[in-house]
């Protein structure tokens, strides 16, 4: 099956979020994705593919389309917490490769969402820390929040830090919950600089490399990423946890804003 577990809870400091890959071609066109009742995300890094669900006959496709993580268009499927399911991923391109990120959570009675045409491609940051940020929105009724950063070469991101003491404090008192996993794609190695604490609370005070097709579970506080001086970097992240809330620039006097 051509489906790989990069995070999970068994493998990763990571409590529930669980982050896979599904690679398709020409000698494995199709792929069978079993889910118990967990949420998932699927998102189509590049190619393009149909996904029908086989209990139900609801069919999604085409999705995706790019052949290059450096396009905007970004094409994601959601399936909301509820029943068991299998989703059949057929592939309608030359090749296809997709990120799968699960959690668990109550039965949700959202539907099934689709995000292209929604996805809110932006700048954030300035000057060394400037970077172009994809995001796509979370529905009511879902608990995985994902999306892409693009950096330029030699530029920053995922700065300035993203939880404040009082959110530290929170989450090590055991009051709120964060899991955050990145899939990096660059050229050549970029590094980032881990200053907070993993999903199980574990402290994380290191520099870690940031290598092409790894994927890295994050801290909740700072995981400042550097790309090389001679290549972009990108990441797809995923999270889910109540310990932060996304705060970007909405209006004219908000300066200085970028997460809570």
């Amino acid at each position: 099956m051509p489906s790989t577990i990069l995070l999970s809870p068994e493998n990763s400091p990571l409590r529930t979020l669980t982050l896979s890959r599904l690679q398709l071609d020409k000698d494995a066109p199709v792929c069978t994705v079993q889910a118990q009742g967990e949420e998932l995300c699927l998102y189509i890094l590049i190619g393009q593919v149909d996904i029908l669900d086989l209990e139900s006959d609801a069919g999604f496709g085409p999705l995706g389309g790019r052949r290059k993580v450096t396009e905007k268009a970004v094409s994601v499927l959601r399936v909301p917490a509820s029943r068991p399911r299998y989703l059949e991923v057929t592939l309608g391109d030359f090749s296809a490769d997709l990120l799968i990120a699960s959690a668990p959570g109550p039965a949700s009675e959202a539907g099934y969402i689709v995000h292209h045409d929604d996805i809110w491609a932006h700048q954030v940051g300035e000057g060394t820390h400037q970077r172009e940020v994809r995001e796509v929105p979370t529905p009511p009724g879902y608990a995985i929040s994902c999306g892409e950063t693009l950096q330029q070469p030699g530029m920053i991101s995922s700065w300035p830090p993203h939880a404040n003491a009082e959110d530290l404090a929170k989450f090590q008192a055991g009051v709120t919950s964060w899991s955050e996993a990145f899939f990096v794609v660059a050229p050549s190695p970029g590094f980032a600089v881990l200053d907070g604490y993993y999903t199980d609370r574990t402290p994380a005070h290191e520099i870690i490399r940031l290598d092409n097709g790894r994927s890295y579970a994050m801290p909740l506080g700072s995981h400042a990423c550097h790309a090389a001086p001679d290549s972009y970097l990108y990441y797809a992240w995923f999270y889910c946890g109540d310990a932060l809330q996304k705060q970007y620039r909405k209006y004219s006097d908000d300066v200085g804003v970028y997460r809570k």
